[in-house]
């Protein structure tokens, strides 16, 4: 089997260089209940509502939204749609960067499912070697708090891409984002950072994670059991594991990061009392992380890094891997 790297020009270094994750979109089974439990339990403010797609749109400022809490029962799902990830998202620096990443893939025979416009961003959609959906995108309004906001219903333009205008070629994200902090909320979040998936087709999903979308090996690898993957301004922004008997194939946790170890000793120390469950509590020289479920089965990982490096991860065993990335 060819691989997508030796799909690749041998002149080109990949075809997009993500900056990092820009957000997980998940399909819940009640989207207005789940975005009362992400605004109480795990601490996002909704940011836009669109009530014909049945999907919620929840941010602290990190971006235009950290989660999309999507309906199972709307248009996006299938039928007998369960809870889980409907897609992830990584951002790109510019859109100049996108659609020349895109060209450059298309003419390498990277097969794409489909281009949109979000108004605030545009994007292109493809399939990954375990079916999950990744979307590759860019901003174009820096004004988004302003013009994704309340309720929208509007049908979404046509974008081809580098035929629709001309692409920007200057970044639109925020430089420096106002981070909202949600007192009243169980956890304090700041941003969503990753997406931990299993997959049993580990070695093909870590080669089109690095080869075609264009993340960076940070930690593990395809001889170990989970790999790190890294975009251009952070260390994580997927976390892949091998799948293994116990450990089926798909959506482990979305990794939150909040704002220091003692408020998130506060928060686990008021989470019985608020009837959530901490499943896990990993306590390593690299990272503070403890792991809960929302109301669908998600699970969520808020954690606080300390030293983290590659190698105080080095020798990690899976169990605690599976915890702690």
């Amino acid at each position: 089997m060819t691989s997508a790297r030796e799909k690749r020009p041998a002149e080109a270094e990949t075809f997009f260089r993500p900056r990092r994750l820009g957000h997980a979109n998940l399909f819940v089974r009640d989207y207005e209940k789940a975005a009362d439990f992400y605004r109480d339990v795990v601490g996002y403010n909704e940011a836009y509502r669109q009530p014909d797609n049945k999907a919620s749109f929840i941010s602290n400022g990190n971006t235009y939204h950290d989660f999309a809490l999507t309906d199972v029962t709307s248009k996006y799902g299938t039928e007998n749609q369960q809870p889980g990830l409907n897609h992830l998202a990584f951002e790109l620096e510019t859109e100049l960067d996108l659609v020349r990443g895109y060209d450059e893939a298309v003419a390498a025979g990277v097969r794409f499912d489909f281009t949109m416009d979000h108004d605030v961003a545009r994007s292109v959609y493809a399939t990954d070697p375990g079916g999950t959906m990744v979307e590759i995108y860019a901003d174009v309004d820096r004004n988004w708090r302003e013009n994704r906001k309340g309720i929208i219903i509007k049908k979404k333009p046509e974008w081809i891409p580098g035929v629709t205008g001309k692409p920007l070629a200057e970044p639109r994200y925020g430089p420096d984002p106002q981070i909202d902090r949600l007192e009243a909320a169980l956890f304090h979040s700041r941003k969503a950072t990753h997406v931990a998936l299993v997959t049993a087709a580990y070695e093909a999903m870590l080669d089109y994670y690095t080869a075609v979308v264009g993340l960076t090996l940070f930690a593990g690898g395809p001889d170990e059991a989970y790999a790190v993957l890294a975009g251009s301004v952070c260390d994580y922004a997927l976390t892949l594991y091998r799948a293994a008997p116990g450990l089926s194939p798909g959506l482990h946790h979305v990794g939150i990061e909040v704002w220091d170890e003692a408020d998130l000793e506060a928060s686990v120390q008021r989470a019985a009392g608020q009837g959530v469950a901490i499943l896990s509590d990993i306590d390593h020289p690299a990272r503070r992380a403890v792991a809960i479920s929302d109301p669908d089965g998600i699970g969520l990982q808020f954690f606080v890094d300390r030293d983290w490096s590659r190698e105080r991860l080095r020798g990690l065993d899976a169990g605690s891997a599976l915890a702690l990335l």
